[in-house]
């Protein structure tokens, strides 16, 4: 018996000490999703502020939309870089983007009335042009997309290289929510179009009305960048596509 007795109490020991140790499930404390969360609040004058959409960029593309108590959340995200972008027409936000790596439920934008300028950091200017079929265009009827801003002209060379695969950049990143304006200060927007098989919206700036705006000297091309909000994240003169393509990226 006590052979037999030992003998059980060692299968025991053994069974106990090859058993997979107890884990904690992948759920939160709070029992919600697991992974990532990062959410806060949108105010205005320090009152919770309702249908500002509210995008997620970078590690994943999403938006929600604020209710009444001002609030947004996004869950059940994998580890990675994200940014976060509040977005409401006619509106700036302090601060104008969150990036974020760590869940954050403490998140706060302050909404004030917008000002528009043409430099890094400014909520683009608003203008209004004709494209390549006759129709009146403008940039602030694209809020809420990551939109890039060039300029060309007919005698510009990298211009016209860059026009040679300008629809195919455009198609990659269309259905994310992407747009891709070009204004030619010189030059035909129909015959633009036509020759490079344009399908984005190709402005008629001849007389240089915008481009004398939004210039930061006489070279071409001036790629810009603005994000959700209108923001310019990125100008600067000839730059390769490599660069201006990872801004995009980061927003979309």
């Amino acid at each position: 018996m006590r052979t037999r007795t030992g003998l059980s109490i060692a299968v025991i020991a053994l069974a106990l000490a090859v058993a997979p140790a107890c884990k904690k499930d992948s759920t939160s404390p709070n029992g919600g999703e697991s992974g990532l969360e990062f959410s806060g609040t949108i105010t205005q004058s320090g009152a919770p502020m309702a249908g500002v959409d509210v995008y997620l960029s970078w590690g994943a593309s999403q938006k929600v939309t604020t209710a009444s108590d001002g609030k947004f959340s996004f869950k059940g995200l994998a580890s990675g870089n994200y940014i976060v972008t509040p977005a409401k027409a006619g509106l700036a936000f302090s601060p104008s983007n969150a990036e974020v790596s760590t869940t954050r439920k403490d998140l706060s934008f302050a909404a004030s009335t917008a000002s528009y300028g043409t430099g890094i950091g400014d909520i683009g200017k608003n203008f209004t042009a004709k494209d390549q079929n006759g129709n009146t265009v403008s940039l602030h009827d694209f809020h809420g997309k990551v939109v890039l801003i060039d300029f060309t002209a007919d005698w510009c060379g990298p211009c016209r290289e860059k026009a040679k695969t300008a629809n195919a950049f455009y198609n990659q990143y269309k259905d994310k929510g992407f747009m891709y304006i070009l204004i030619i200060f010189e030059g035909s927007p129909a015959s633009w179009a036509s020759e490079y098989g344009l399908t984005f919206p190709v402005l008629d700036d001849n007389g240089s009305a915008i481009f004398n705006q939004w210039k930061t000297s006489g070279s071409i091309p001036l790629p810009h960048v603005l994000d959700r909000n209108l923001k310019i994240q990125f100008k600067k003169v000839e730059a390769p596509k490599e660069e201006y393509e990872e801004v995009i990226k980061k927003y979309l």
